[in-house]
C-alpha cells in the first residue's frame, strides 16, 4: 500500500507577493534586543499534530498557524488562500499525510516537502473506571475501532490485562470530523495490523484509508485533535486517538498498545523514533525536492509504538526554513514529538 495519495484540489486563482525572510536585526539594536529578535517566516496551516510544536516556536520565529486539519492546510497551500483569520502570506503547510508529488500551485511556485518530526498517534481515554496502565492488544484495539468490541469487560480487553477491567462500561470512540493526517496514520496502521494473525474476523479493518475513513455511526465525533481530547476528557468510557503532544497538553493516559514483535509498547519520544527508524526515506517530485518516509503501516523493531508517522513541512522553494527546521527538530522531544531520520 502507498502511504501517500492523489487528492483533488480546487486551484483557485490568486496571487501572493514574495516573502522577505527577515532577520529582525536592524543596526543601532542593543545586543540584548538582538538575543530576543524574532525571524518573520509568513503563515501556516495543517496539521494539529504540530499545534504544541509550533506554539512553543514563535518565541523565535512571528508567524500565524492555523490547525485546520492536513487536508484543509494543504488546499490552502497549494491555492495559496489562506484559511480564515489568517493573513497573507501563507508560506507552508504541514501534514501527516505526505503529498503525491503531481500536486501544482496556483501560479507554479515550486514547494519542498520535509519530514520534521515524528508523531506517535495514541488511543488516549477518560480515567473513569478505567488503570492508567491500561494495555490493549491488536484483537482489542481493533475491535474496538472497528465497533465489534463495544464495552469495556469485553473478554479480550480483560485478557490483556490479566483482570476484568470493568463490571459494565459502554465504550464511546471518538474520531476525527475533518479531513485528518492523524486519521491517514492511524487508518494506515489498522489497514495492515488488524488484518494479521491473531485477530479475529469481526475486528478486521473495515474502514479504509484515508485523511477521512467510514467509522461506525454510534461513535462521537469532533473536529481538531484538541476537541477530540476534550470529548475524551469529558465522556465517561471515551477512547479516542490524538498525537501524543495534544495528549499531553490534555493530560490524558494513552493506552499500552502490542506491536508486531508481541510486545506492550508505552507512547515516548523514544518508541515514536524507534518507529521511524524502520521507515524507508523516500525522495521523488520533478526535481526530488520532496521527501517522505515509507514502510511506517507497521513497524517491526522490538521497541516500536506501533502507531507512528512523520508529520512533513512544505514550504515554496523561494523561501528559506533551514532555521525553522533546526528549531523544530531540537524542540520536539521535550513537547513528545519522536526524532525522523
Amino acid at each position: 500500500m502507498a502511504f501517500y495519495r492523489d487528492r483533488p484540489l480546487t486551484y483557485l486563482a490568486s496571487s501572493i507577493s514574495v516573502l522577505a525572510i527577515a532577520t529582525g536585526l536592524v543596526v543601532g539594536q542593543t545586543t540584548t534586543q538582538k538575543s530576543l529578535a524574532v525571524t518573520s517566516i509568513g503563515n501556516g496551516a495543517g496539521a494539529s499534530t504540530v499545534s504544541a510544536l509550533f506554539a512553543a516556536l514563535k518565541s523565535k520565529f512571528a508567524f500565524i498557524y492555523t490547525a485546520n486539519g492536513s487536508g484543509a492546510g494543504l488546499k490552502a497551500f497549494f491555492t495559496q488562500t489562506p484559511p480564515a483569520g489568517t493573513p497573507r502570506p501563507l508560506a507552508f503547510a504541514a501534514s501527516d499525510d505526505p503529498v503525491a508529488g503531481t500536486e501544482k500551485v496556483t501560479g507554479g511556485r515550486g514547494y519542498v516537502q520535509v519530514p520534521v518530526v515524528s508523531v506517535g498517534i495514541t488511543l488516549a481515554f477518560n480515567t473513569i473506571g478505567l488503570p492508567a496502565g491500561l494495555k490493549l492488544s491488536r484483537a482489542s484495539y481493533c475491535g474496538i475501532l472497528n465497533g465489534s468490541i463495544k464495552n469495556w469487560n469485553d473478554k479480550s480487553i480483560s485478557a490483556d490485562n490479566g483482570r476484568q477491567i470493568a463490571l459494565n462500561l459502554p465504550i464511546k470512540v471518538v474520531h476525527r470530523a475533518d479531513s485528518s493526517g492523524s486519521t491517514f496514520v492511524l487508518s494506515s496502521h489498522l489497514n495492515a495490523a488488524c488484518k494479521t494473525p491473531g485477530v479475529p474476523a469481526a475486528n478486521v479493518w473495515k474502514g479504509g484509508v484515508g485523511t477521512t475513513v467510514n467509522w461506525t455511526s454510534t461513535f462521537l465525533s469532533a473536529t481538531g485533535g484538541g476537541k477530540v481530547g476534550d470529548v475524551i476528557a469529558s465522556t465517561k468510557g471515551a477512547i479516542g486517538y490524538v498525537d501524543n503532544a495534544t495528549r499531553l497538553t490534555k493530560k490524558l493516559p494513552a493506552a499500552l498498545l502490542r506491536n508486531k514483535a508481541g510486545n506492550y509498547i508505552a507512547v515516548s519520544p523514544a518508541s515514536i523514533t524507534a518507529a521511524i527508524k524502520d521507515g524507508t526515506v523516500v525522495t521523488y517530485g520533478t526535481n526530488k525536492q520532496l521527501t517522505r518516509i515509507d514502510n511506517l503501516t507497521d513497524p517491526k523493531s522490538a521497541s516500536a509504538y506501533p502507531i507512528s508517522g512523520a508529520t512533513y513541512l512544505l514550504y515554496y522553494s523561494d523561501l528559506d526554513f533551514k532555521g525553522f527546521i533546526t528549531a523544530a527538530k531540537a524542540s520536539a522531544p521535550s513537547l513528545g514529538y519522536g526524532s525522523v531520520p
